[in-house]
């Protein structure tokens, strides 16, 4: 009798190592990063404010947070394949319905020689939905995480989302139509 219970030990901790790494969800690394494609000829910057990146789960309603305060990007700074880092993370790997941005503020300021009908080179853009419930990043359906590691690449084209209004040399304003676009990278 002795003998057996001298070996329960030792069969549970064979049981458990045998288990081990097979009982939880595969995890990804995920890294955000942030391009642009040209944009209008009259605009000297287009910077953005992004404090949160977060990844929707298929039930529409779970968050995996990438990054908080990512920072200021002047979007004219990254293009011709050049990107910036928004942020990385571990997450369970798997389909997510969603990537989304929270953009709180968003500035374009005109170069020299342009101006806008007030007489300023620079206006501070309303964003629509992107302090409260951040902005859509489009994918082609949902966004697939797979392990080890995933880049999602976020292009945000200034030409398509910051829409000028009025006259061509001397616009009222600005409008901020969000049309974002994402890969995703194994």
């Amino acid at each position: 009798m002795r003998m057996r219970s001298s070996l329960l030990p030792v069969a549970l901790a064979a049981g458990l190592s045998a288990c081990q790494g097979t009982g939880g969800p595969q995890l990804s690394r995920v890294t955000a990063w942030l391009t642009d494609a040209p944009g209008p000829d009259m605009i000297e910057s287009a910077q953005v404010t992004i404090s949160t990146i977060y990844l929707v789960g298929s039930d529409g309603t779970a968050r995996d947070t990438l990054a908080t305060d990512a920072g200021v990007f002047d979007l004219l700074d990254l293009q011709n394949g050049l990107k910036a880092f928004l942020g990385t993370a571990t997450i369970a790997a798997g389909d997510y319905e969603q990537l989304r941005l929270v953009v709180t503020a968003a500035t374009i300021s005109l170069k020299s020689g342009f101006t806008f009908s007030d007489g300023t080179s620079t206006h501070d853009l309303k964003v629509p939905s992107g302090p409260q419930a951040g902005i859509k990043v489009n994918f082609r359906g949902p966004v697939h995480i797979a392990p080890p590691t995933t880049n999602l690449t976020i292009d945000f084209p200034v030409d398509q989302n910051f829409l000028f209004t009025g006259g061509a040399t001397s616009p009222d304003g600005v409008l901020f139509k969000p049309t974002l676009h994402g890969t995703v990278t194994q």
